[in-house]
């Protein structure tokens, strides 16, 4: 079987003993793995501690057997589950009534991006908590999903698999629900379910205007309205699926959570209650007070009865919380009017302005200005990057 030559000794070895097997240290000492299970007497699991022994390949190909006659599995998804053993793996499971045999093109598209803006979701959300990002475009949402493989499908309508391996980014996100020692992927997949059984609980027990109250006024906050959009976006009108999603917690770390095996069933008259959150979280932005650093892209002001110019400019801020930049509309004075026509002609120049931030679609509307001043590239501590 091909897929025994990608089982290393150990990842075989700690499948094992999660599966209560115990090893017989003695034969260690024979570079031999020699697994013992208190619940089958009469069985071993022998294998060599080298991957480079002659008889490794057929040594653990019968291990494979073993275990597949044992949880009656056949040895291909024995192999699937021990390579799988470091993942949290998620499953989305897309059942419909009718010709289950295909899927429009255009939706299944729409799955697989919305499984990945679900994901960025969840890491943005341990990073940052809030009702909702205003851009999933944090780097550790991106290294998380970049660490993400998809997995094959399954059969039972559509199953999509993706595989998180939870030692595979090493950071700390201010969302710490499992304790400071959790590794940061196990921290976004259990805060994923988290949420995803905090929405769906909230529609079965008819409590989603409670739910919505609670994130509006959590500092905190677990669903986000970009979550809300993702799980949204995976139903098609036409198509009036349900959708299904499981999560296999890696062997290596029990999940600290209740009815972690829970199937989470979202059925297809749930999700217009899903986008009535989405577009609460989604008006529960606040205005954002404080000074930011960016660049005079446009001038669009008119010529005033004095001879001065003033009127609208367009910028390019950069946001650090969101490590991005976004267009911003605003209106000054003549005095302020000036400065921003003198940086934009300069090269390398920046402007700082302390205003009030609104949320909405780009550009954004800066308002209640009370401070605009140029700035050269050379007074600044950092060069914003844009």
């Amino acid at each position: 079987m091909n897929s025994t030559v990608q089982i290393g000794p150990i990842d075989l070895r700690d499948y094992l003993k999660s599966q209560g097997w115990t090893v017989l240290q003695e034969a260690t000492r024979d570079r031999l793995f020699v697994f013992s299970n208190s619940n089958f007497p009469r069985r071993q699991i022998i294998f060599p501690m080298d991957q480079s022994a002659p008889d490794y390949t057929e040594a653990v190909a019968l291990a494979m057997h073993k275990l597949g006659e044992i949880l009656s599995l056949n040895p291909v998804q024995v192999a699937t589950r021990i390579q799988e053993a470091k993942d949290d793996v998620l499953r989305l499971r897309v059942a419909f009534e009718g010709n289950d045999s295909t899927l429009p093109l255009s939706f299944a598209t729409a799955l697989i991006q919305n499984t990945e803006k679900l994901l960025k979701a969840a890491a943005c959300t341990v990073m940052r908590p809030r009702a909702h990002h205003p851009k999933l475009a944090l780097n550790e949402a991106t290294n998380f999903v970049e660490n993400a493989r998809f997995g094959q499908t399954q059969i039972g309508s559509f199953i999509l698999k993706v595989a998180c391996p939870i030692y595979a980014m090493d950071i700390q996100g201010q969302l710490t629900l499992d304790g400071q020692e959790v590794p940061f992927v196990r921290n976004v997949t259990s805060t994923l379910y988290r949420a995803l059984n905090g929405l769906a609980t909230a529609i079965e027990t008819d409590m989603v205007d409670s739910l919505v109250e609670q994130l509006k006024t959590a500092e905190q906050p677990l669903i986000s309205s970009n979550l809300c959009e993702a799980i949204s976006n995976m139903h098609d009108d036409q198509v009036n699926n349900q959708l299904d999603l499981s999560f296999d917690w890696s062997v290596l770390r029990a999940p600290s959570l209740p009815n972690a095996s829970r199937v989470l069933s979202f059925q297809s008259d749930y999700f217009p209650r899903i986008e009535e959150v989405r577009q609460e979280l989604r008006r529960a932005e606040t205005d954002q007070i404080d000074t930011f650093i960016g660049t005079v892209e446009a001038l669009e002001g008119e010529m005033g009865p004095d001879g001065r110019r003033f009127g609208y400019v367009v910028l390019s801020l950069l946001i650090r919380e969101e490590s991005e930049s976004i267009r911003v509309r605003m209106f000054l004075a003549a005095d302020d009017y000036a400065k921003a026509a003198f940086a934009h002609t300069q090269h390398g120049a920046y402007v700082a302005v302390t205003g009030r931030l609104r949320p909405g679609r780009q550009p954004r509307q800066l308002l209640d200005v009370s401070v605009f001043n140029f700035i050269s590239s050379e007074r600044l501590s950092y060069t914003p990057t844009f």
